[in-house]
């Protein structure tokens, strides 16, 4: 037993600190590159998205690698720990994954053909659909904030941070909450709105209709969503085996196999929270062109897409356009250039 119980905190520090240090950085640096973005929907998503993934890994991996790897917990001691970590950390789950499926969607309503789909994809709705985000699901986890508890664990005799008092509400968390609102529900959502955001994808690079920026958000947006399934998926079918079999006689070395497996998997589940940004390097040319520039410490030139090409007043010379970040084409007055025609007869 003590052998296994080493191993499983060899396994939290060498593989969670790894995926705690990296995505940390990555968010944060997500945050710095796509700040200049924001008023772009999906970018703007994206942005919070990484806000709530940093939450996320300090709240829950970081103190889950003190708590597994280095034996320093704070919730079997302190009730208000005990309390809000579950709390701000499961919620924080939620409303990362559920960013993530808005960034979805978003992106199948700028590949759709049709403009009355297109036009949904607004600032001001992304941003009203984050807000609401974070209260539903904020006040979803009020609950917890009520009835968990420090008790005694009926198997080990510890102290632990539970629901054991309030046994309907502990069912409704581990058979409906957790399995739909973690696994089942997202899953669904990123599978189809990816399928279907490819297919539109395949049909509008036919017809070229889609600017190169919106290209780069989209493949950013169906990457990501394989390594969502492969990393959320596992998690939630083994944890609701562990509960579904809990009830069962066990021989100790089952045991200890399971709770290794149970450690693996809820470590590799904050891949999900941590990968955001190195999807965003290997899918994006810009994304990696900005991140270079900001290794190097250089100031990237930046033109305004709405800019007024200057006129030059000498005749022979021609009209230029500016070469736009998005690859548009530069916006000319109709005034300007009949001026410009009337000036050429004369």
């Amino acid at each position: 037993m003590s052998s296994s119980r080493q191993l499983i905190s060899s396994i939290t520090i060498y593989l969670g600190l790894p995926i705690f240090i990296c995505g940390t950085l990555g968010n944060l640096l997500n945050i710095r590159l796509l700040w200049r973005t924001r008023h772009n929907p999906c970018a703007f998503l994206f942005l919070a998205l990484s806000f709530i993934n940093c939450f996320i890994l300090v709240y829950g991996l970081f103190t889950r690698i003190l708590n597994v790897g280095f034996y320093f917990d704070w919730s079997s001691t302190n009730i208000i720990w005990c309390k809000t970590r579950t709390a701000f950390s499961q919620a924080g789950y939620y409303i990362s994954f559920t960013c993530t499926c808005l960034a979805s969607i978003d992106r199948f309503l700028v590949s759709c053909c049709q403009e009355k789909y297109r036009k949904l994809s607004r600032l001001s709705i992304a941003i009203w659909a984050v807000i609401l985000t974070i209260i539903f699901w904020l006040s979803l986890s009020v609950p917890h904030l009520v009835y968990l508890e420090l008790l005694p664990s009926p198997s080990t005799g510890l102290i632990s941070c539970s629901l054991g008092r309030y046994d309907t509400f502990s069912n409704y968390v581990k058979y409906f909450s957790f399995p739909v609102y973690y696994g089942l529900l997202p899953s669904i959502i990123l599978t189809i709105t990816g399928l279907l955001t490819y297919r539109n994808t395949n049909k509008l690079q036919i017809i070229r209709q889609r600017q190169i920026f919106q290209k780069q958000l989209t493949s950013m947006m169906l990457i990501q969503i394989p390594i969502i399934l492969v990393s959320t998926v596992p998690y939630v079918i083994f944890t609701e085996y562990s509960l579904s079999t809990a009830s069962m006689t066990k021989s100790a070395n089952q045991k200890a196999i399971e709770l290794v497996i149970s450690n693996i998997v809820s470590v590799t589940c904050y891949i999900t929270f941590a990968c955001p940004f190195f999807v965003f390097l290997v899918s994006s040319t810009s994304f990696r062109k900005e991140a270079k520039m900001l290794f190097l410490c250089r100031k990237p030139i930046l033109l305004r897409t709405n800019q007024i090409q200057p006129f030059s007043t000498h005749p022979t010379k021609k009209i230029q356009s500016i070469s736009m970040r998005t690859n548009q084409m530069a916006f000319y007055p109709t005034n300007s250039l009949k001026k410009y025609k009337t000036n050429q007869n004369y």
